[in-house]
């Protein structure tokens, strides 16, 4: 059950001020750093900087669809047509900052005529949704849904975007293209597909030229195809900062001709904050799950199930931060360590990093901290290339499959008898798991995700 729009976050914990404060105490300290030494160099550090970044490169509206110069506050959507009078492509042309679609009672939007385009002069653009149905906006597999080339933020709320596919011209997003930044509140991008003869692959589903942020939503089934050697962010590729809350990146894949892609789920420039979110089953040949330049931060979330070539779940050019999450059954074809993660500074509370294998051997090969220790403490920890906290567990976690195990999204229940029960810590004071169940249930915390025989603490009946 989706929230309602005036309800963002029904619970009285805020996330963010802690995953701030986590990112804060690493940002800075490696995110220059040299790629990772036991993978290949990627090079699009460099050419995917400033320069790119404000260059000027905006995809152009339709003459027909020339917008007036004064924009409107807001503007209904009364039906669901291509074009015309009353339909989304209109209303966009008319410079509204508020699409309101809440009022229409059809379930799909079908577009026959390509992309939505959103003029540059349309700084901050929000399309609403209903609440009470499932509203879906169909690509039909003849372009990109949507457009923004202005250089604030497109708001998708209780909205779907479907079956984009961008097979010619540059830059990325087989869905969305977005000059600035992307918000997603209750929202799904879904089976886009990236495939540029020309240009390299940046972002099946999205395409953000500054931040990307997640709130309740899905971004599933995108693939981006690099046909020159590149390929990056199969879900979604970002140039600025990711921003993740009770979401889900599944099911995901980058590959390219030139054995050189990266970030099957997400590729991310800046730094990623993650809460109570799930990313899994995504693939590619480099960092299956997600791959930043800079630091990460991981709080009550599940990477599970990733796979690639080397590293299947995460791949961090900074430092990352574990606290109360797990990341196991991650694989990769590389006998060396870092199925799990990869990353050159990694800190790790109350966390499960483990079953994460390479499908050479089948070895627990979870985790590869380049040049350094991890540090931390209540760990569960079965495989790594350097020495682990005094106090870390060494031993199969006993874990479920991936499962609806109530919340929003599916994590890894403790099956009986785990050495994880009871065994966790609890230092910024979070007061539920990943689920929205009490994070603490018994004498101590568990250790992971997901806390054993916790109930739901949801006000909202979210699940």
């Amino acid at each position: 059950m989706s929230a309602p729009r005036s309800s963002t976050a029904s619970r009285t914990f805020d996330p963010r001020p802690a995953v701030a404060g986590l990112m804060m105490a690493w940002a800075g300290s490696n995110a220059g750093a040299e790629p990772l030494a036991s993978m290949p160099h990627d090079d699009l550090a460099a050419s995917t900087g400033a320069a790119t970044r404000n260059a000027v490169q905006r995809l152009q509206p339709r003459a027909s669809l020339a917008a007036p110069a004064q924009a409107a506050t807001a503007v209904a959507v009364t039906n669901c047509n291509d074009a015309g009078p009353g339909s989304l492509r209109a209303a966009v042309a008319t410079h509204a900052s508020v699409i309101d679609m809440t009022a229409l009672a059809c379930s799909t939007i079908s577009l026959s005529t390509g992309a939505i385009i959103i003029d540059h002069d349309v700084p901050d653009v929000a399309l609403n949704g209903p609440t009470g149905h499932a509203l879906t906006i169909d690509g039909n597999n003849l372009g990109r849904v949507l457009v923004h080339n202005g250089e604030g933020t497109l708001t998708l709320d209780h909205v779907t975007l479907t079956k984009g596919s961008y097979l010619s011209g540059y830059y990325g997003g087989g869905c969305i293209y977005a000059f600035g930044s992307v918000t997603m509140q209750n929202a799904t991008v879904s089976n886009c597909t990236l495939s540029l003869a020309n240009y390299a692959a940046f972002g099946g589903g999205i395409y953000a030229r500054h931040d990307l942020t997640l709130n309740d939503s899905v971004v599933s089934g995108n693939q981006a195809l690099g046909a020159t050697g590149k390929a990056r962010g199969g879900g979604a590729y970002v140039l600025g900062n990711l921003f993740v809350n009770r979401s889900s990146i599944r099911d995901n894949s980058a590959f390219s001709t030139g054995n050189s892609a990266f970030g099957g789920g997400v590729y991310v420039i800046g730094t990623a904050q993650v809460y109570a979110a799930t990313i899994s089953g995504n693939s590619s040949e480099f960092a299956g799950g997600i791959r930043t330049l800079s630091s990460a931060a991981f709080n009550n979330s599940t990477v599970s199930g990733n796979s690639a070539t080397v590293a299947g779940g995460i791949v961090v050019n900074g430092s990352v931060v574990l606290d109360n999450s797990t990341v196991a059954f991650n694989t990769h074809s590389s006998l060396e360590f870092g199925a799990g993660i990869l990353a050159l500074g990694v800190v790790a509370r109350s966390s499960i990093i483990a079953k994460n294998t390479s499908i050479a051997n089948g070895q627990n090969v979870d985790l590869l901290c380049s040049n350094c220790f991890p540090s931390g403490s209540h760990n569960l920890i079965t495989g790594s290339n350097s020495d682990l906290p005094d106090d870390t567990i060494v031993a199969d976690p006993l874990l479920g499959p991936l499962a609806n195990n109530g919340g929003p999204m599916f994590t890894h229940a403790l099956l009986p008898g785990s050495p994880a029960l009871e065994a966790g810590s609890n230092i910024h004071g979070f007061p539920f798991d990943q689920r929205g169940h009490a994070r603490v249930f018994g004498s101590a915390p568990d250790v992971g995700a997901f806390e054993s025989g916790a109930v739901s603490i949801f006000a909202d009946g979210f699940e």
